[in-house]
């Protein structure tokens, strides 16, 4: 399969991709879910998983859903709002906006008590659980925007050096690419040439850098998400030890518009004025997985948990192509694209652990923890006509296991519960520090016997770097990004 090179950063990590499909795709899918998905989850920075009781637990560790005494239905509903400010080279910051609303879950849970003489069971097994739902697990709405004067190199730089070594036949555009699309986006930079060649299978980029530098922008849009169809059950035994088990559909939908713009040096001349590369990607699939889990309470106070999820298999499919226009110094004009590709292919997700703590305070709060550990060296891309060799290579070197840590508190006045939570997110990458990501949330509550009502926030702060392309044996310029999400949701719950 014909390689095509993308550089982006997912989630504040520096990465390059090599590949149409690689290791950025295998991240993308794997750092899911963070701070689950009720408000009161939220508020609490996501660390819900030992208290039960909340139908996030699907999500974290499915033996808090043992925890109902009745049956109960809820509903979330929320919105992200995105402010990312970029800046590039020497280039003004540009700031960009972006609200989604948000369809966060809806989960059902069905109670089965044990009752004796009319009166609930004490010993054995007292009641069982069975929950069924969908929750959004991932949004992947996030906009870049940047600009700059480029002194050191050109795109057209790193295209010139990609095809070194390639015989110009194979670079040449034949009657069917003329009609019907181009197979490579370097066949759209030769044919316009915005690369040229001193002799064949050696190649250069055709403007002068002795002129002066390049204008250089662009944009990075995308959109989508992960959502999971749950399946779970769950025991309770004489409310000391409860067990927990999930079953997992996960659905993928994520695109992107990748556009890089160059203005050159208008002192060069006899060549190109200005180019706008395009490079569209939608990517569709599902998969499955599962989670395991245990609580103990040892006493009224006091209630530790484990849990196990399995790595998600995922089935994607990728449809993607590039578009090219140009305008050369004699005014005329190419627009060109190449052919659309389709490619099947799977990722498979790390596992991830945890351990949970709570401490409760009788009738007036709480506070809580979980520790997850995730060994991101794990994931892997395959497919029946692919081995990806390469990339899971790249994999096993460039990452590593990391800890994420969740901390939270709740203050009970009454029916009022007054929230608050600190999430910080481990770095999966061996070698870097660009990945810098922390959460502080709170909210509140209003919890009465037959219903409840919540309220949560987030202040999600990302620092990170993104490269629109690297060339080897030259410096890489990147954007610097400040990405701050404020997430609001509301759960609604009645009791049956």
């Amino acid at each position: 399969m014909k390689k095509i090179t993308i550089l982006i950063a997912i989630f504040g990590l520096l990465i390059t991709k090599v590949d149409a499909q690689s290791d950025i795709d295998a991240l993308r899918f794997s750092q899911t879910p963070v701070l689950g998905s009720t408000a009161r989850s939220l508020a609490l920075g996501g660390a819900s998983g030992a208290l039960g009781a909340d139908q996030s637990a699907v999500l974290s560790n499915p033996a808090g859903l043992g925890q109902y005494k009745t049956n109960v239905f809820n509903v979330s509903l929320g919105t992200n709002s995105l402010k990312n400010k970029s800046s590039y080279l020497s280039g003004s910051a540009r700031t960009s906006n972006l609200f989604s609303p948000q369809f966060t879950g809806i989960n059902l849970v069905f109670t089965d008590r044990r009752m004796r003489g009319g009166n609930p069971e004490k010993k054995g097994w007292v009641n069982t659980n069975f929950q069924l739902g969908y929750n959004k697990i991932a949004s992947f709405d996030k906009n870049i925007s940047y600009t700059g004067s480029n002194t050191q190199n050109s795109f057209t730089d790193y295209v010139a050096n990609y095809v070194q070594g390639t015989n110009a036949t194979d670079l040449d555009a034949n009657d069917e690419q003329l009609s019907q699309g181009f197979y490579y986006f370097d066949n759209m930079f030769w044919y316009s040439y915005l690369i040229d060649s001193s002799s064949n299978r050696n190649y250069f980029a055709n403007y002068d850098p002795a002129n002066g530098p390049v204008s250089q922008s662009g944009k990075v849009i995308t959109r989508g998400g992960m959502g999971e169809y749950n399946f779970a059950f769950a025991a309770n035994f004489e409310h000391k030890v409860y067990f927990g088990g999930g079953l997992n559909i996960t659905q993928v939908n994520y695109t992107e518009t990748n556009t890089f713009s160059e203005i050159d040096n208008p002192l060069t001349i006899g060549n190109w004025r200005s180019f706008d590369f395009k490079r569209n990607l939608e990517t569709k699939g599902y998969g499955v997985n599962g989670r395991l889990g245990v609580i103990f309470r040892p006493n009224n106070n006091i209630r530790i948990g484990g849990t196990l999820h399995t790595p998600t298999k995922l089935v994607l499919t990728d449809n993607y192509n590039d578009e090219l226009y140009v305008v050369q110094d004699d005014g005329a004009v190419d627009d060109l694209s190449t052919i659309d590709k389709e490619f099947e292919y799977n990722i498979t997700t790390p596992a991830k652990y945890g351990l949970q703590a709570a401490y409760i305070f009788g009738k007036q709060g709480l506070i809580s923890a979980e520790l997850e550990s995730i060994d991101y060296s794990t994931m892997n891309l395959s497919s029946t006509d692919e081995l990806f060799e390469a990339s899971n290579d790249n994999i096993a070197n460039k990452y590593r296991s990391t800890l994420n840590l969740k901390v939270g508190g709740e203050y009970v006045i009454n029916s009022f519960r007054l929230r608050g939570g600190f999430a910080s997110i481990g770095n999966p990458l061996a070698e870097g520090s660009e990945y810098s990501r922390k959460i502080i949330s709170g909210g509140f509550g209003m919890h009465e016997q037959n219903w409840a009502f919540d309220f949560g926030m987030s202040r999600d702060m990302t620092n990170d770097v993104y490269v629109p392309y690297s060339i080897a044996g030259m410096p890489s310029n990147g954007v610097n990004n400040k990405l701050t999400n404020t997430r609001l949701m509301i759960t609604l719950t009645t009791k049956f």
